[in-house]
Formats: C-alpha cells, sequence, structure tokens
C-alpha cells in the first residue's frame, strides 16, 4: 500500500467516524450517566469493528452478494435492537422527570447512584459491539470498502485486521473525546434536569435511527 492510499483510506475513517450515528448518541447516552460506561460501549464497538474487519479480510463480501437476506437480517435485528436501547433507555429518563423539581434533584441522584450500579460495565460493553455489531452501514462499509485497499496477492485476512486497527484507533479517539466532553459539560452544569433531558435526546436519536434502519431493510 502507498502512502497516498493510506492516506486517502484514513481520510475515509475520519469523516465516517465523523458523520453522526448510533454509535455517537449510544456512547452519548452511557456518559451521561457515567464516563465509564461510555469508554466501555466505546471498546465494545471497537470489538465489533474487529470483527467486521476480519470478515472483510476473510472474502465475506461474497458471501453477502450471494445471500442478501443475510444482508437484511442484520439490518432489522439492527434496528429493532437500536429501538429497544432508545425506548429502554427513554422510560427511565421520563419515570425519573416526572418527579417534582424539589424532589427531582434528590431522586435523580439516588436513581442515577442505582442506575449505575444495576448497569454494569459488562451490559455497557455489551451494548457497544451488539450496536457495531448489528449496523449494515458499518458492516456493508468494511465489506465493500477495504478490500479494495487491500494490496494485491497479499494476505488479506492480516491486512484486513491491520486497517481495521486503523479505523478502530480513529473512532475510539474520538468517543473518548466525545465521552470525556459529555462527562465534564455535565460536572460542570450540576442540573439534574439538563441531563434529562439530554438522555431523552440521545434515545430519541437511537430510536429514530433504528426505525430508519428498520424501514430500509423491509422497504
Amino acid at each position: 500500500m502507498t502512502w497516498a492510499s493510506f492516506l486517502a483510506y484514513l481520510g475515509v475513517c475520519v469523516m465516517v467516524t465523523l458523520s453522526p450515528g448510533p454509535d455517537t448518541f449510544l456512547v452519548l447516552r452511557f456518559s451521561l450517566v457515567r464516563q465509564f460506561h461510555g469508554i466501555l460501549a466505546a471498546l465494545g464497538m471497537v470489538t465489533a469493528i474487529f470483527a467486521w474487519a476480519a470478515l472483510a479480510g476473510a472474502g465475506a463480501a461474497s458471501v453477502m452478494q450471494s445471500y442478501p437476506a443475510v444482508e437484511s437480517a442484520i439490518a432489522i435485528l439492527g434496528g429493532l435492537y437500536l429501538i429497544y436501547l432508545g425506548v429502554s433507555g427513554f422510560r427511565k429518563s421520563r419515570a425519573v422527570a416526572k418527579a417534582d423539581n424539589a424532589i427531582a434533584r434528590t431522586e435523580t441522584r439516588n436513581i442515577r447512584a442505582n442506575s449505575g450500579q444495576r448497569q454494569t460495565s459488562r451490559q455497557a460493553f455489551i451494548a457497544g459491539v451488539l450496536s457495531a455489531a448489528l449496523n449494515p452501514k458499518l458492516g456493508l462499509l468494511f465489506l465493500a470498502m477495504l478490500p479494495s485497499f487491500i494490496p494485491k496477492d497479499s494476505n488479506t485476512l492480516w491486512w484486513g485486521m491491520g486497517l481495521g486497527a486503523v479505523f478502530a484507533v480513529v473512532g475510539f479517539l474520538y468517543l473518548l473525546i466525545l465521552s470525556t466532553v459529555a462527562s465534564k459539560a455535565m460536572h460542570w452544569f450540576k442540573k439534574p434536569e439538563i441531563t434529562l433531558r439530554l438522555e431523552m435526546v440521545a434515545c430519541a436519536a437511537l430510536v429514530i435511527m433504528g426505525a430508519g434502519v428498520l424501514l430500509s431493510a423491509l422497504l
């Protein structure tokens, strides 16, 4: 691979990473509760990215072309999962928002502390893995784009993993910055009402994106 090809690939990675998607809103939602959970969700996404890169290097693109039903099934599952994440998070936020303003501050702290204990690190990591693994756009990006950057007569699996690592590093750094900014902003405002509203916005975005993925798969 020439430096020109590598820089072109790096530019694509940056553009794809900076475009808002389910990964952005999922990490934002987790980070509003606890930054550590947002980082773990980002690590889960990185794990799924490596899996997509390995599949691309192993030649899974030809399989997807031969069996389009596989692509549709991934899209349907991905859309349903995003809707589930958004609805479940929205219900929790709405339950807190129903409290009176005087009680909301106290209950918000208690509820968020309890949810931080229940929402284990493992759950955050798995949510990140499933979100990226069931993202059909991310899968198609790797399966369609990655092979064109792999040099001919080379070990496609190792090259796929290497290029996937580049994408993973770029994506993780962006999500790490996003998680830090979200966490610091909430600490600076110190207003539970703002956090609740931002959580609702993030959850609504997940539902809308999930519905869009589901409709595109069905239609």
